[in-house]
């Protein structure tokens, strides 16, 4: 298994492309034609728009978010909280993108977004409050992935983030077809992107893909939806740049209520033992501790450090 790719790239490589024929590959007619998205706020998925944009006017940024009252009390709120450490509290916008960055204030109000569109469904196979709490640690965990082998931690936070966002759509339209898969005992069924391929001939990816366009995310955002349940893809490239995406593909392993790969974390481990970068006791120990300030002291789901310890003695007895 190959961690690493040569830094002598070859002289091209457009993710514009990339993404479009991405998106193209998946066969419409399969789709469903009557499907509810998740609705973003306006002023959220142009501030990602705009802000993707290197000659960007931050005076313009800030007032996409000023015109929406309840983005604006979030960004405020969260650059003023405990996890910058500022001494004199901000109270403007522009002031906040300035303090934090584009980035992070694009990384935090694209979550604050999903969080509001993902809540706002009604869906009958999901816990949406479980759903929100394991799309952030799977962002989270990308993240931290990303910092420690030196790759994009912003692309690897929104792709982990949004990678799953149309799995409560699609369980809501095809409810009885995922009760059947739910219904196969945890670790004799297949991995669910290959169960869905064969069932509907697309995966909640390539899906997730084709509609999130209709956003106009970035091309590497969408590239990061259409890849993520393809890890071997991300090693096995030619490119660097392609490389990037390996981050969100290693987060598609995490448990989740789908249990979407049913030995993801067995895998994990496994990759993790060919890069040292990659302290996987100190990543989930790491995560846990962030997932924690934005749960805001609400219990998660799933403690990685846990469900680590508790995987690695699995290991153990089934070799013993």
């Amino acid at each position: 298994m190959r961690l690493a790719l040569s830094t002598a790239a070859p002289a091209q490589f457009d993710w514009k492309t990339l993404s479009a024929n991405s998106v193209a590959s998946v066969k419409a007619e399969l789709l469903p034609t009557s499907i509810e998205l998740p609705a973003l706020p306006h002023a959220v998925t142009e501030f990602v728009q705009k802000a993707a944009d290197p000659n960007f006017n931050i005076n313009e940024l800030s007032a996409i978010v000023e015109r929406d009252s309840s983005l604006t009390v979030e960004l405020l709120k969260h650059v003023n909280s405990a996890i910058y450490e500022i001494r004199n509290p901000i109270r403007s916008v522009r002031d906040a993108i300035v303090h934090i960055g584009i980035n992070p204030a694009r990384m935090h109000l694209l979550a604050v977004g999903m969080k509001a569109a993902t809540r706002s469904l009604k869906t009958r196979l999901i816990n949406q409050r479980n759903f929100w709490n394991e799309s952030l640690q799977r962002a989270l965990f990308a993240r931290e992935i990303a910092k420690r082998i030196k790759l994009d931690p912003g692309l690897a936070f929104l792709g982990g983030l949004l990678q799953d966002y149309l799995l409560p759509v699609l369980t809501n339209t095809y409810d009885k077809q995922y009760m059947q898969f739910l219904e196969v005992p945890l670790g004799q069924g297949k991995d669910l992107a290959v169960w869905e391929r064969q069932t509907f001939g697309f995966d909640h990816a390539s899906a997730g893909a084709r509609f999130a366009n209709d956003w106009r995310f970035p091309p590497d955002l969408l590239c990061a939806i259409f890849f993520h349940h393809s890890l071997e893809s991300t090693l096995q490239g030619t490119h660097a740049e392609f490389f990037k995406l390996f981050p969100v593909a290693l987060a598609a392993l995490l448990p989740d209520q789908l249990h979407q790969s049913p030995t993801g974390f067995q895998t994990l481990i496994k990759v993790a033992k060919h890069c040292p970068a990659i302290d996987l006791t100190d990543v989930c120990r790491t995560v846990d501790a962030e997932q924690m300030k934005f749960a805001e002291g609400y219990e998660i789901p799933n403690h990685l450090s846990e469900l680590l310890a508790q995987t690695k003695r699995t290991i153990v007895l089934s070799e013993a």
